[in-house]
């Protein structure tokens, strides 16, 4: 059974909100990572202080404690102000992903009340076109139009013919002096003036030349197609005005079934739906923006790390940290060998901790890039408005293979997009498919049943009666 254009784009939305998830897991690493780096510079900070108050007893104990005090401000400060873009970043986030959510929910909603419209629409079409081939009315017009066609069709081939001969007689008419000599004379004719010896020389060449039958054949292939053409005007007319009254009888029983107005619902849900596709996408653009400058925050290059990192690298470079180790090694003391130890395992900590932030980031980023190739995919389906509740799709294509490697980075979204136009086509339930698509489903019902008051004989001359002559114009499907 086909597969609904709107069926398959649901599938590359949900397919791309479920890769996002390992981003967002990645991004989420990232930032527990980062708050144990945070953690552990500040343990370092505590372990600088209380080392130096271990070798610096000649200061004054407050003098020492204020400076590493001030180390820690610093860090604190610096985290605080972070923290508070994170919040803020993380409430346009949120807020990003709410709006994202509901103009989904919208374009869903809008697709399935298109859904609603476009059977109802069919269901009125098909009593319409029982209504009309019950009205006998309508049948006997069917009838006339269909002869009406007939005898125009034969008009036509007929001036064909006689174009064709024209084209192929008149110039040796034309080119033979003698005969236009006495054409032009008006010989046989009640304007021919020549008298005596003029006029029985004439009657010899017109007895050479058999004038009379020549004439007679000059004057058809000159006048007739002129008079034919007139003819076919005025047949054409009389088939146009019986159509005319066969479109009013139509649309009379359409508006008494409601299904002009259940199409011009159908046109303004149709508008709307086109409107939350396009409001959805750039809904989903700004939750990609905004999950992109909160993921910034746990990045090394954000302005909060740097500043830490500078920080912190002032004080390592007041502390000259090789020469308290040393120092360290001196003394009998434990502590102070111990509080040592305990800055290089937290040195190591933070390495760690640094490599494995640098590799979330890149998971994040590697899935970014897979969830915007899927994204860019239903971008472009949109635009092509496979979400049209006429689009359908073959059963058989394999749309999850796709999709997967659209995500592996083995195939590019606009290879997966000429994948999918190749397997979809515009549904009609009235007739057959091109005459659909060029005629809009009104017409159909209209010729259809045409065809069929007309009877076997005459049935393709009231459909070629009812493509050719109505008067009004009609979309290629019910919206």
């Amino acid at each position: 059974m086909p597969v609904s254009g709107q069926d398959i784009l649901r599938r590359i939305t949900d397919f791309a909100a479920a890769a996002s998830v390992s981003e967002q897991k990645a991004r989420a690493s990232a930032h527990e990572a980062a708050a144990e780096i945070d953690q552990l510079v500040t343990s370092q900070s505590d372990s600088f202080r209380e080392l130096a108050q271990l070798y610096l007893p000649r200061l004054d104990d407050d003098v020492v404690r204020d400076g590493w005090s001030e180390m820690q401000t610093t860090l604190q400060s610096i985290i605080l102000r972070k923290e508070d873009a994170r919040r803020q970043r993380a409430e346009r986030f949120q807020q990003a992903t709410t709006l994202r959510a509901s103009t989904d929910e919208r374009w869903k909603s809008l697709c399935s009340r298109l859904n609603e419209l476009t059977v109802k629409c069919d269901e009125l079409a098909q009593r319409l076109s029982d209504q009309m081939a019950g009205d006998t009315e309508f049948q006997a017009l069917s009838r006339e139009a269909a002869e009406g066609q007939a005898r125009l069709e034969q008009a036509q081939a007929n001036l064909q013919q006689v174009d064709s001969d024209a084209h192929t007689k008149l110039p040796n008419y034309q080119q033979s002096r003698l005969f236009q000599y006495l054409w032009k004379n008006g010989f046989g004719t009640d304007s021919y003036q020549s008298r005596g010896l003029a006029r029985r020389l004439d009657r010899s060449v017109s007895r050479l030349i058999d004038f009379p039958r020549a004439a007679a054949g000059y004057k058809f292939l000159t006048s007739a197609p002129s008079q034919m053409r007139q003819l076919i005007d005025e047949q054409q007319k009389a088939v146009k005005a019986v159509m005319e009254e066969v479109e009013r009888r139509q649309m009379a029983a359409a508006n008494s079934l409601g299904l002009p107005q259940a199409q011009a619902e159908g046109a303004g849900v149709r508008r709307e739906q086109e409107s939350a596709g396009a409001a959805a996408e750039i809904a989903r653009k700004g939750e990609e923006l905004a999950r992109g400058k909160l993921a910034e925050l746990e990045s090394p290059d954000c302005p909060w790390y740097q500043d830490a990192l500078k920080a912190f690298q002032n004080m390592i470079q007041r502390t000259e940290r090789s020469l308290v180790a040393a120092r360290a090694a001196q003394t009998a003391e434990l502590t102070d060998d111990q509080v040592v130890a305990r800055l290089k395992h937290i040195d190591d900590q933070v390495s760690e901790k640094k490599q494995q932030l640098d590799r979330f980031f890149s998971a994040a980023d590697e899935a970014a890039k897979r969830t915007a190739r899927i994204n860019e995919l239903a971008s472009k389906c949109r635009r092509a408005q496979f979400d049209h509740p006429r689009r359908v799709f073959d059963d058989q294509f394999d749309l999850q293979s796709q999709l997967q490697s659209l995500l592996a980075g083995t195939l590019d979204p606009d290879t997966a997009y000429q994948n999918l136009y190749r397997v979809q086509h515009l549904d009609s339930p009235v007739a057959n498919q091109a005459s659909a698509v060029l005629q809009g489903p009104m017409a159909q019902i209209l010729l259809q049943t045409m065809a069929q008051a007309a009877g076997a004989a005459l049935g393709s001359y009231a459909a070629r009666a009812g493509q050719q002559h109505r008067v009004r114009g009609q979309n290629k499907d019910w919206f």
